[in-house]
């Protein structure tokens, strides 16, 4: 008897083995999530590892090896602790097994010891929903016309006052980090107590990174007023402006937005906009932004590496009320004509992805892998199923398949294996290899997709 339950123990599996062999997105985290989160996939003997600002973001920095490539992982032989081999290493040993609702998300994992400090690593097993009557109720109340959405913008004048200290009047260039994101911003301050600032969030990217990621996330235009207190300036923000875009596959030349949001801080409404507190200080004849929302970048030349250089600036910015309308009107001639490259063809189709569980039809695409747009459609020539020469395609874009898309319709190229998408007659095509070991290439239509352009949702609180 002694014997058959050591053969049992024997041959159960460790934790760090069991957790490794899911395919669960897992995330590293303390108290609710809400800050300095790291996601990990497990796959293939290497792990998928970001670091990002919340569960559940999209966003992240992925963390590589020394090779640039994703790192592999080493169990010890305690059955406890998982080490990820990136170059920022993570180790962490796992302990008592935990359950959670956060935030209406049902986590499931354990709690764990990382940096000497106790920390949960666990997956979602489920979201909460509401019910349809809140869900309808909500859907009303918050979706709205652009036209009306303007009536709800905070008169930033009423109650304002002129300032006294007029030496920080005039706009303003900076350049600084919000959560991860290379942000540019331009502030103009009014000699009757009233301000605007507009940022523009690039993708997030690691800090050492020299250069800007060029994708464009979000464009934030606050607008309120200034306050003396405590003997310094505080912008108060009364209304908070949110254009979000695609951003997987885009081109920048051509940006799709995707909503539009508005949030206010008023006695009718309550304060919408969470944001900390932000001030002006002059400081060894240079003028600074401070916030804990925003992290410093250091500029050239700068005395005070607490805050954020302000530099004189030219640049006019659009009025808020106008962006909604700029917006909206830039939206409507984009519905007009959607796709005029390469580069916009593949923006179209990667929204339509983003809005149907990263899916083209049945095919998983993989947005956040490698692409390209470099394409000539005279190379990509194919056949029906006589032989007989298809038309070309008007546009053609490569994109990497999913992670688990080893039997996706991919079409071997010289850069490696790529779905390769057309489009003709606004209509979807996939290129498809009728057998693997010829070059015979031929156009399949993509069923029920239509390349229709995402509708741009306006938003109030």
């Amino acid at each position: 008897m002694l014997a058959f339950f050591i053969v049992i123990f024997g041959c159960s599996k460790k934790n760090n083995t069991v957790v490794t062999a899911t395919n669960h997105t897992w995330y590293l985290y303390q108290d609710q999530g809400e800050n300095d989160v790291v996601s990990v996939k497990f796959s293939d003997k290497r792990a998928i590892v970001n670091d990002m600002s919340a569960i559940g973001d999209k966003v992240g920095i992925q963390r590589l090896n020394i090779h640039n490539k994703r790192p592999t992982f080493t169990l010890d032989n305690n059955g406890k602790t998982i080490t990820i081999n990136s170059s920022n290493k993570l180790s962490f040993t796992l302990g008592k097994a935990y359950k959670e609702n956060v935030y209406g998300r049902h986590m499931k994992g354990y709690y764990v010891n990382y940096k000497g400090d106790t920390y949960k690593f666990a997956y979602i097993t489920k979201t909460d929903k509401k019910s349809k009557a809140v869900q309808e109720n909500k859907s009303r109340a918050q979706k709205i016309s652009y036209k009306q959405m303007k009536n709800h913008i905070v008169d930033i004048e009423y109650g304002a006052e002129n300032l006294k200290n007029t030496n920080f009047v005039g706009t303003y260039d900076f350049k600084t980090i919000i959560d991860y994101r290379r942000t540019d911003g331009n502030l103009t301050i009014n000699n009757n107590g009233t301000y605007q600032m507009t940022l523009t969030e690039h993708a997030a990217q690691s800090l050492s990174d020299t250069t800007d990621n060029p994708t464009v996330m979000t464009t934030l235009v606050l607008s309120g007023q200034v306050k003396s207190l405590y003997g310094k300036y505080y912008l108060v923000p009364k209304n908070l402006l949110t254009i979000e875009y695609y951003f997987h596959g885009q081109n920048q030349d051509h940006l799709l937005p995707k909503s539009v949001n508005l949030k206010v801080n008023s006695k009718s409404t309550g304060n919408q906009i969470n944001l900390a507190r932000t001030r002006i200080e002059q400081d060894s004849d240079q003028l600074y932004l401070f916030s804990s929302d925003y992290t410093v970048r250091q500029q050239e030349g700068q005395s005070n590496s607490k805050g954020n250089l302000l530099t004189k600036s030219n640049s006019n910015q659009t009025k808020l009320k106008d962006a909604i309308t700029q917006t909206n009107n830039y939206y409507l001639s984009y519905l007009a004509d959607p796709v005029q490259s390469n580069a916009d063809f593949m923006q179209l189709v990667a929204a339509i992805s983003d809005n149907n569980d990263k899916k083209i039809g049945s095919v998983e695409v993989d947005f956040g892998g490698k692409y390209s747009t470099n394409q000539d459609v005279n190379d990509y020539k194919g056949v029906d199923v006589d032989g007989n020469s298809q038309p070309d395609m008007q546009y053609v874009f490569l994109v990497t398949a999913a992670q688990n898309g080893d039997n996706s319709p991919t079409v071997t190229t010289s850069k490696g294996k790529f779905l390769v998408y057309g489009m003709l007659n606004n209509k979807l095509y996939l290129l498809r290899q009728p057998d693997k070991d010829s070059t015979t290439i031929t156009w399949t239509l993509v069923k029920n997709i239509s390349l229709k352009v995402p509708a741009l949702k306006f938003t109030v609180n």
